[in-house]
């Protein structure tokens, strides 16, 4: 399976992908909104999870490494989990990629996809409050601000709110 976009190619994570996955988990800059610096077994643990072959019944995340089709230099992930007829939609980017459309871009595809070869209608995101550039990547795709959790995680600890997105097709 692959996806493609004007800009962009995606396939499924492989087993070469461990350093950009890792480089993504540990940078400091991606991970600011997302949750404290992992240890490299927890991100290790996640990253051989996200290898399985995945479908509609999977009940881990579908992982898609996006790529630059001109230089074919891998950017970030993409991808979703499947759970309750709905698919949370998650994503990391180098900062070399940030704030130009990559992200969105990628999403767009990844919703396309999942709409038209699974039927997935309903997709959500969650994104912690102050996460502005998350935030516009959600609203470029469609989705619109339906909840907040109040205080809902910390991360370096200070407490912050998740926002709720949401999508219906």
């Amino acid at each position: 399976m692959q996806l493609f976009t004007a800009r962009l190619a995606m396939r499924p994570l492989q087993s070469s992908d461990w350093p950009l996955f890792l480089q993504l988990h540990q940078n400091s800059t991606v991970i600011r909104y997302c949750y404290d610096m992992p240890s490299e077994a927890f991100v290790r643990s996640r990253f051989e999870q996200r290898l399985k072959s995945w479908d509609s019944t999977s009940t881990h995340p579908l992982c898609l490494v996006v790529f630059d089709k001109r230089s074919n230099e891998p950017m970030g992930v993409t991808g979703f989990t499947y759970e309750l007829e709905q698919a949370e939609l998650g994503y990391l980017f180098l900062p070399a990629y940030f704030n130009q459309g990559f992200a969105s871009e990628s999403l767009r595809a990844v919703i396309e996809w999942a709409w038209q070869q699974w039927g997935i209608t309903q997709f959500k995101a969650v994104v912690t409050k102050g996460n502005i550039g998350s935030e516009k990547v959600l609203q470029k795709c469609g989705l619109t601000l339906t909840g907040i959790n109040t205080q809902a995680h910390t991360i370096n600890n200070t407490r912050y709110d998740d926002l709720i997105y949401t999508l219906k097709l």
